[in-house]
């Protein structure tokens, strides 16, 4: 098999703890290290988001939104979200979807993250992709990061459509994984709204106190 053996090839339990240094056969499931998750969640958003091509032995997941690949997809959006809202890290699975080299180098280089050591090209300054984001650099046009909180919005979204933009804009993940906490709430409504599946269709003013279909964790550092 192409895949197993292949420099340019890693699954997303391999490379997220290489990313960090540490061995893939020596973690517990249930005690995974919080650089470790993040990490994790890292490629399981661009991989369902689609900014990544995510391959098992069989083939191409998340290939496209055609009616006959989503549903050949399930088991893999249920996986996936198992391990986004609920936190299950599902070793044998998460050792089963394979990312490719030159495609997570170009999403680190555009989203401003620091490259996997393991997979770091020569050519790069590797010294100043960790400056950038250990100062939380902010690129002019900011369009690495509304992309990627447009990716997470539409996850978010695609599990409950019902979700308010405002608890979108302030949940963890938003904040967290999307570098949410540089802008302000309007800059990160205003991105979003352009995925709003109900656009248009919401209510002004504050939103109902209504139970969500996941649970939306919000982000008590949030300072905007």
């Amino acid at each position: 098999m192409y895949l197993e053996n292949n420099p340019d090839y890693m699954t997303i339990w391999q490379l997220a703890h290489k990313w960090i240094n540490a061995d893939p056969d020596e973690t517990d499931t249930k005690t995974i290290s919080p650089k470790l998750r993040e990490h994790i969640i890292r490629l399981v958003i661009a991989v369902r988001s689609r900014v990544i091509t995510a391959r098992t032995r069989h083939g191409v997941i998340f290939e496209n939104y055609s009616f006959f690949t989503v549903l050949g997809d399930i088991p893999h959006y249920h996986k996936t979200l198992r391990c986004l809202i609920g936190g299950v890290f599902d070793k044998s699975y998460l050792d089963s979807i394979y990312v490719k080299r030159h495609e997570v180098i170009d999403f680190c280089i555009n989203c401003y993250y620091d490259v996997p050591p393991c997979w770091m090209p020569k050519q790069l300054n590797y010294e100043s992709i960790t400056t950038r984001e250990n100062n939380k650099y902010r690129p002019d046009d900011e369009t690495a990061d509304r992309v990627r909180c447009q990716a997470i919005a539409s996850v978010l979204w695609e599990l409950d459509s019902d979700i308010h933009p405002i608890h979108l804009v302030r949940s963890k993940i938003l904040q967290r994984f999307g570098n949410g906490r540089m802008y302000r709430e309007d800059t990160l409504k205003r991105w979003i709204a352009e995925v709003d599946p109900k656009k248009g269709q919401r209510k002004s003013g504050r939103p109902d106190i209504i139970e969500y279909k996941i649970v939306l964790e919000i982000d008590t550092q949030n300072q905007n």
